[in-house]
């Protein structure tokens, strides 16, 4: 009730007074006009266009009830990727708990998505390695904002190498996307600001600290998951060449 009441009287406060969203608070990225950003490719405006076309007090109802449920599906698809058991309980405390953090409570007001994007690559890493289009999430993730492309190496290095090519084909036809809706502008980003990309993050890393969630969950699963066991002998646990008799093993 708590929560529920605090997420209401955010939304009631946001509309009576009309406190702007990402357009007038982030400089850079907003729907209604592509002015390119350092980490959001020109695809991410095409994507998002549509968001210029709801009001402005459904747009911030959306952001702020959006981001609550995102946080209890980012737990619950985080604590399944490291092999543990999600279960209502303990996800809806966390979710309770992590609401009131700084970074997260107020996400909503400039039009985070980061959520949104960190659940899309759960989801995609949590699947099996079988699984049809493995990497495709991850990769127009990717194609959104750059920082989920860290996340192919670590599919190549586990040789996942169907999946880590999966994802930059996907992360490629993105940019293709954008290079045939918006020609200059991604000429621009890919050619001079890329580089940029790499350090523009930094100052604003409070507002990027989701990106940890897939990283510390991947690190536990790697830590729970047991040694593979030595192959034991026929009878005693040793190799059968060396459980033989060593009359046996002068037998031709």
């Amino acid at each position: 009730m708590l929560v529920t009441g605090s997420l209401l009287v955010l939304g009631v406060l946001g509309v009576a007074l009309r406190v702007p969203v990402a357009d007038a608070l982030v400089d850079g990225f907003c729907a209604a006009e592509w002015r390119p950003s350092a980490v959001y490719p020109p695809f991410a405006a095409i994507l998002f266009t549509p968001a210029a076309w709801l009001p402005a007090a459904v747009l911030k109802a959306v952001l702020v009830l959006g981001d609550a449920g995102l946080l209890a599906l980012l737990i619950s698809l985080s604590w399944r990727l490291a092999g543990l058991a999600a279960r209502p309980g303990p996800v809806l405390a966390a979710s309770v708990a992590g609401l009131w953090l700084g970074p997260l409570f107020q996400a909503p007001l400039p039009g985070q998505i980061n959520l949104a994007l960190a659940c899309l690559v759960l989801w995609d890493l949590g699947r099996p390695g079988a699984a049809l289009g493995k990497g495709f999430a991850l990769g127009v993730a990717a194609g959104i904002t750059l920082l989920p492309a860290a996340f192919v190496p670590y599919l190549l290095a586990t040789r996942r190498v169907r999946a880590g090519l999966t994802a930059l084909a996907a992360l490629a036809g993105t940019a293709l996307l954008g290079l045939l809706v918006l020609p200059q502008d991604s000429a621009a980003f890919w050619t001079r600001q890329l580089p940029a990309a790499a350090r523009a993050p930094l100052p604003d890393w409070p507002a990027l600290w989701v990106w940890c969630v897939p990283l510390l969950a991947l690190l536990i699963a790697a830590a729970r998951a047991p040694a593979a066991p030595a192959a034991p002998g026929p009878r005693d646990g040793r190799p059968a060449a060396l459980s033989r008799s060593p009359a046996a093993r002068r037998r031709p």
